[in-house]
């Protein structure tokens, strides 16, 4: 099961190289909305001295849930670089990329809502499809050439009935003076 099959490896080289480009961009765009909200939180919590538990109620915390999710799919996508390699670490891959992938359909949507939202999906939902095609489809395995080198004779069976043969000894040379 450690085998890859090259085609589906190479496909999810550049689903999870999309994926964490698209990732990427994204979070770095969303850091400009984040850093209000982070900084008022942390003058409440820091410089105000205001419990946590207080803090959390003035934050909205829906504005975390785009950036958190577009996180979580650039660690997908760097795990998915290193497990295309085997067919067992894809198969591990299958779990997380499918709760992404639900968590995805959840997300709110923004200004150009479901073309943003399918630019989002698509690498990860092929990611996803690659993922498992790789754990299931074996790789075919290359037909073994017989080995370059002397072929081994075939020598025939002797024939069955064979006649007996006499086999005459000859007497050495002290035995035939001795004998005349």
């Amino acid at each position: 099961m450690h085998k890859r099959n090259p085609a589906i490896a190479r496909a999810m080289l550049w689903a999870a190289l999309i994926l964490l480009a698209l990732s990427v961009y994204e979070v770095a765009t969303r850091m400009d909305a984040m850093w209000g909200p982070l900084k008022m939180f942390v003058n409440m919590a820091v410089g105000e001295r205001i419990p946590l538990n207080r803090v959390m109620l003035y934050v909205d915390m829906s504005i975390f849930h785009t950036p958190l999710f577009m996180l979580g799919c650039a660690i997908l996508a760097v795990w998915a670089l290193f497990a295309r390699r085997s067919r067992r670490a894809s198969a591990a891959l299958i779990l997380p990329a499918a709760v992404l992938t639900a968590l995805g359909f959840t997300l709110r949507l923004t200004l150009f809502g479901e073309m943003v939202r399918t630019l989002k999906l698509l690498p990860l939902v092929f990611l996803l499809i690659l993922c498992v095609l790789h754990a299931v489809i074996r790789p075919a395995r290359p037909h073994r050439e017989p080995l370059a080198g002397p072929q081994p004779v075939h020598v025939p069976p002797p024939p069955i009935a064979l006649q007996p043969q006499v086999i005459v000894q000859r007497r050495r040379r002290s035995e035939r003076k001795r004998a005349s």
